[in-house]
């Protein structure tokens, strides 16, 4: 869409944060071997070729720290008098005969999120790796004879370091609803965000939240000049292939100044997610705020920096995920189902244009008005037609991840509801209708992510349930 003066970056905005892990390995050596794989096959050597091509897997994603193999206790315990340097381990078995006495020690003694990975006919260390899930324990395995297995649970390992490091976010709110438990009491969002005390404990484990007034977004807005703001709007006018009569410069100059506002506010805090509690904003005073945040939103979701409209964290959490695990943003939606033809349309006005991934081309998008208000100015994406895409949201009592995947069949251009619009169609349209979870909102990123959701939902203690197809 737009390049973004690099002035306005900060170091919390960053997509290269890696992680620091221990690469281990524990099998059997011997000839002759007595153990799977081959009675005279040579661990040692696979061990080097292993650790040779080991930086590939991180994909700048993390960094090992150390690479060892696991023999004895006096290796665990070198391993363990560097563990505050590590984030996370990564343990690769290459006989089915090893201490499984010292392999359970060193999980649960590091007590570090990790990740067991190992090849078919190379070990049956099913039981060990499933008991270690059941007791609940930041565990996770993969077994497989293909390379891009292991590196995809190498993302999802990396990913779920990074929230539990806790991402600090920004939630710009009334002062009414300044705090985590009070978010959400407005009329508007009270239907379908019945949110219970585990959920309040369970999104503080992934997000430091950091509650601030709208009215100190509106001075920060005020110290913004226009002739800053005019640059990135020529800009943004420029690339867009559309613009709705009475969308004008003058109003996408105030979007772009709230978008810089914002920008200021998460270097302020260097904070590195924000959530805008705007519904409740607007409906407050229609004119507390001069336009509504929904270019802001897409530009900052564009640039990397997960932001949710309508202070939706749980969503915002999903934004999270998506930036980590896929590079990439995700869209915040309103599913919309019709019986006719079976369809279940998504809809929302605050739509990136960078679904692709941060690096990739931009979506072709048109400026447009805000629907609920009439006021200016969102950013309307069109979005890529046969494009798969995986929909997903938390459940209110964070229990469960709803996932869905399918792919985009029309980009339906009506004035009712949201903007931005993507079409669907699903087996059963009244199965989605009855069966609907809480809370409304469904979070669309392109791709399918399944295979690194099931693996990061284990992390996360919640069940997977998949909705109709």
């Amino acid at each position: 869409m737009l390049k973004i003066s690099k002035s306005l970056l900060h170091k919390g905005y960053t997509l290269n944060d890696r992680a620091r892990l221990a690469l281990l390995f524990f099998g059997r050596e011997g000839t002759p071997l007595m153990a799977w794989p081959l009675y005279n096959y040579g661990v040692g050597k696979k061990i080097s070729e292993l650790i040779n091509e080991s930086d590939a897997w991180c994909e700048g994603k993390c960094e090992f720290l150390i690479k060892k193999w696991i023999k004895t206790r006096g290796d665990f315990e070198d391993v363990l008098s560097k563990s505050t340097e590590i984030d996370g381990i990564v343990i690769y078995i290459l006989t089915t005969s090893i201490n499984y006495s010292l392999f359970y020690e060193v999980i649960r003694t590091l007590s570090k999120p990790t990740l067991v990975l190992t090849e078919p006919y190379y070990s049956l260390a099913w039981p060990e790796i499933a008991e270690l899930m059941r007791e609940g324990r930041p565990v996770v395995g993969v077994s497989s004879s293909n390379k891009e297995d292991l590196i995809k649970g190498i993302r999802v390992l990396c990913t779920y370091i990074r929230l539990k490091q806790k991402i600090k976010t920004l939630v710009i709110t009334v002062p009414e609803e300044a705090s985590l438990e009070s978010l959400h009491k407005h009329e508007i969002y009270s239907g379908d965000r019945v949110y219970s005390n585990t959920y309040y404990s369970r999104i503080r484990e992934f997000l430091n939240l950091i509650f601030v007034s709208y009215e100190e977004l509106m001075s920060t807005y005020f110290s913004v000049s226009d002739e800053e703001a005019k640059v990135i709007a020529n800009d943004i006018l420029r690339d867009c292939y559309w613009v709705r009569e009475g969308v004008s410069l003058e109003d996408l100059i105030k979007a772009v100044k709230i978008y810089i506002a914002l920008k200021k506010l998460l270097s302020k805090y260097n904070a590195e997610a924000l959530a805008v509690n705007c519904f409740t904003i607007m409906l407050k005073n229609l004119n507390l705020l001069p336009v509504t945040p929904c270019v802001a939103v897409s530009l900052l979701n564009d640039e990397g920096i997960p932001t949710a409209c309508e202070a939706d964290l749980s969503s915002l959490l999903i934004q999270v995920v998506f930036k980590y695990l896929a590079g990439r943003p995700a869209w915040i939606s309103d599913p919309v189902i019709d019986f006719r033809d079976s369809s279940v349309i998504y809809a929302h006005c605050t739509a990136p244009t960078k679904m692709k991934g941060f690096n990739e081309k931009s979506e072709p998008y048109a400026l447009d008005t805000h629907d609920e208000s009439g006021k200016p100015v969102v950013i309307r994406t069109k979005m890529s037609l046969e494009q798969v895409i995986t929909v997903t949201q938390i459940s209110p009592n964070f229990s469960k991840l709803y996932l869905h995947v399918n792919k985009i069949i029309d980009t339906p251009l009506v004035d009712l509801a949201c903007r931005t619009k993507i079409k669907t169609l699903v087996k059963n349209a009244m199965k989605w209708l009855w069966y609907y979870k809480q809370p409304l909102h469904r979070v669309v990123a392109y791709g399918d992510w399944s295979y690194e959701l099931s693996m990061l939902s284990k992390l996360m203690r919640l069940e997977i349930q998949y909705e109709p197809e």
